[in-house]
């Protein structure tokens, strides 16, 4: 399950720096770009506090994982959605 988590991390904070530097060049799709690099950036931030809850309890059920996972997967597409809607709207 450890290896799963550092997955998932990782997506959040690449997720998160990609959309936050495509929000500050972006003055269209700004306000969208924002929020996905702002979820993104806050559950990471829950993430990493339950990864240190984990190590001081003898058996954690992560039932959180869940909503978290779908979360991560939604915001991760609307954000690469307003990437692309971005670049073709440049383009015409």
């Amino acid at each position: 399950m450890y290896y799963v988590e550092e997955w998932i991390i990782g997506i959040f904070l690449v997720g998160g720096v990609l959309f936050g530097l495509a929000a500050v060049l972006s003055p269209v799709r700004r306000l969208h770009l924002a929020v996905s690099a702002a979820v993104l950036f806050l559950v990471l931030g829950y993430e990493i506090r339950m990864d240190r809850w984990e190590k001081t309890v003898t058996a954690p059920i992560r039932l959180d994982i869940f909503v978290e996972i779908p979360v991560m997967i939604l915001f991760l597409i609307f954000g690469t959605w307003q990437i692309f809607l971005r670049t073709k709207r440049k383009k015409l």
